[in-house]
Parts: structure tokens; C-alpha cells; sequence
């Protein structure tokens, strides 16, 4: 999960391909910034942090995933 630019979605989706497509939420306050949840390889996300920061990605959280069903 994390805080994005609307202006940089694209180039952070194309970043992090992930399971299926992110889920894309607007911010109540903020209407410039979206929340990303997505399902990612955690080898592909740790390669890819600083990226995601120069892209104005914030608020990054990483959870882990015990079961994933289909």
C-alpha cells in the first residue's frame, strides 16, 4: 500500500506489476494523491523502493500475506 501522485500512477503500476490490477482509491483531503493496494513480489518491491520515492510514492507500507486465494 502507498500514497501516489495522480500525475505518476502509470509509471508506478508499470513499476510494480502485480497479481491483478492495483486497486486505485482517491484521498479524502488531497484530491492530487491516490492509495495503491497491491499484491507485489516482495524481491520486485524492495528492488524497485527507490524508484517509488523519486516518483513522490509516500506512506509505503508493506504487509505480509499469509494466504492468497484465487
Amino acid at each position: 500500500m502507498l500514497h501516489a501522485p495522480t500525475d505518476r500512477l502509470d509509471q508506478i503500476k508499470d513499476l510494480l506489476p502485480g497479481a491483478e490490477d492495483p486497486t486505485v482509491m482517491p484521498l479524502s483531503q488531497d484530491k492530487t494523491r491516490v492509495a495503491i493496494h497491491l499484491v507485489s513480489s516482495e524481491n520486485l518491491f524492495w528492488e524497485t523502493m527507490e524508484q517509488l520515492k523519486e516518483l513522490g510514492a509516500s506512506s509505503i507500507l508493506v504487509l505480509p500475506i499469509e494466504k492468497m486465494m484465487e
